[in-house]
């Protein structure tokens, strides 16, 4: 079975356990609202049950606008989507589907709907929508396991994102790929161990027809843009599919904006997407979630404060100057998780696993990122949003600056409490190149779907800490 085969096998499955929950949960609804006794305390309806007929003849509609929207959200889409993303894919879907149902009653005034029974068929439908997910992640996982629709695929090209790329589909056989092996560029080495060589680009047509190949991911810039243009023309009339692996310059110029000047054509580069508007609607999601955030935690941030003054007297907050939105330095709010004066006996220096300047308590802190909390204040206040790249200490900057290509690019938005970085395993003394990636990933392409499902994945990755 091929991959597309495959896809089609899982959206049909996809599709019909979504059409059993939708309607199995509208009847549900139905029941709990007017039969279980549950809602009598909370329902405002105090007349005669309606009939059941009423709602069947809504559930044709219903299921119709549903699968649409599910189509149209690309949950019938399962490669390589994580669980958070797929979770709130899901409530935009189900939420989008229930709105244009209600909006379809509400014209209809021939019957009259429980809003009870949409709200709790909704919120039911979100938890299936994700649970039917999860079981065809499952069934594919095992049928990916047995090589079926796998895609064969080679790397043209070689370097350290490549290696990276291959690591994890080898590691990783539920993604859906085997690696062949690597095709030598014009500039790339003919022989890289433990890789097997399948041949040239000037050879490349063959290559393709002799190992069955469905993919080719190009490592760029090592194979250069002329090269990938003869690479294309010469599989012509070939169904494999180009892949480029970026670097970190083709990601920064990844966003560009057209315009001309008086009929001169203009290439706007470094355009990003947070300004005005989109500025402004972050800072008031940073301003109402800290604030509520701080609400709820406050009792439990008295208790850490407690208790880490009652292990060893010290200061329960641990101040530092940070850097932040275009190079200014700020005081990052955190509590003590070191020893006292750990900072001044050994500088700026990353804390490390087992770092042996770090308290018990401090310990226990870090490990489910509890320390970080009092940066709330830092968020209320403006000087960091909840999600950005991580602020580093003023001392590091210069040095960071020199030997890291566009380091500095991180500081056009501020600094986060969590970013996109860090949700991808790429947590305090961890590869700094590689971070700086991510950052400017999420600069480049930043939203508000993208802010929502960081913090979830955050959510997820402190829960997750528990296994």
């Amino acid at each position: 079975m091929s991959n597309k085969n495959l896809q089609q096998f899982l959206t049909a499955i996809g599709a019909f356990l979504d059409v059993v929950a939708i309607n199995s949960i509208f009847l549900a609804a139905y029941w709990l609202r007017f039969h279980s006794g549950l809602m009598d305390a909370i329902a405002v309806h105090k007349g005669p049950v309606p009939t059941l007929d009423g709602y069947f003849q809504l559930m044709p509609l219903m299921t119709i606008v549903y699968l649409v929207v599910i189509r149209w959200s690309g949950l019938y889409s399962f490669e390589n989507r994580s669980k958070i993303d797929t979770f709130y894919s899901g409530i935009k879907a189900t939420t989008f589907a229930s709105i244009l149902t209600l909006g379809a009653v509400f014209f209809y005034r021939g019957f009259s709907y429980s809003r009870w029974v949409m709200v709790i068929s909704w919120f039911i439908n979100i938890n299936a929508l994700f649970l039917n997910r999860t079981l065809i992640k499952i069934i594919e996982r095992q049928l990916r396991m047995r090589r079926i629709g796998v895609n064969r695929m080679a790397v043209i090209g070689f370097n350290r994102t490549a290696q990276t790329l291959i690591d994890r589909i080898q590691s990783q056989p539920e993604l859906g790929y085997e690696f062949i092996g690597f095709i030598a560029g014009k500039r790339s080495p003919i022989s890289i161990e433990p890789y097997r060589l399948l041949g040239e680009t000037s050879d490349i047509l063959n290559i393709i027809i002799k190992y069955h190949l469905d993919e080719l991911f190009i490592a760029s810039p090592v194979v250069s843009h002329e090269e990938i243009l003869q690479l294309i023309h010469s599989c012509e009339g070939n169904s494999v599919k180009f892949r480029v692996i970026p670097d970190l310059y083709e990601i920064m110029v990844g966003k560009v904006k057209f315009g001309e000047i008086n009929g001169i054509p203009i290439i706007g580069l470094k355009e990003l997407p947070l300004q005005g508007w989109r500025r402004l609607i972050k800072r008031l999601m940073d301003i109402s979630i800290s604030l509520i955030a701080l609400l709820i935690l406050s009792p439990f941030m008295f208790i850490i404060a407690m208790v880490i003054k009652l292990n060893d007297k010290g200061s329960v907050f641990f101040l530092q100057e940070r850097v932040g939105r275009d190079g200014k330095p700020f005081i990052i709010y955190k509590f003590r998780s070191m020893r006292l004066n750990a900072e001044e006996s050994v500088g700026h220096r990353w804390a490390t696993k087992d770092d042996p300047r770090r308290t018990k308590v401090g310990a226990f802190l870090r490990r489910w990122s509890l320390d970080e909390l009092p940066q709330l204040f830092n968020v209320l206040k403006g000087d960091m949003s909840l999600v950005g790249p991580r602020p580093e200490m003023s001392g590091l900057i210069q040095n960071f600056s020199k030997s890291i290509p566009h380091y500095l690019e991180r500081h056009k938005v501020k600094s986060g409490m969590t970013g996109w970085a860090q949700v991808n395993g790429l947590r305090g003394n961890t590869s700094l190149e590689e971070r700086i990636k991510y950052d400017l990933y999420y600069i480049e392409n930043w939203s508000l779907d993208f802010d929502i499902k960081i913090l979830l994945k955050t959510i997820w990755a402190i829960k997750m800490r528990e296994t």
